[in-house]
């Protein structure tokens, strides 16, 4: 038998590809949508970013 504590699930964090702001997770009638709070719009998921992928921030690219 097997006994794991303390053990969370890590939830990934995505952000918006135009102003790299935390998107917000929606869930509903089976599908999940990425929501913009600053831009205002939804985020295609194509198009979000990842934390730990190149992010771009005013024009330039690094790595997180």
């Amino acid at each position: 038998m097997k006994i794991i504590i303390g053990c969370e699930k890590m939830e990934k964090e995505y952000y918006c590809p135009e102003c790299n702001t935390k998107l917000e997770k929606m869930i509903g009638c089976g599908s999940i949508s990425y929501f913009c709070g600053k831009c205002k719009k939804l985020i295609s998921r194509k198009r979000i970013l990842e934390g730990g992928q190149n992010k771009l921030i005013k024009g330039r690219s690094f790595y997180l």
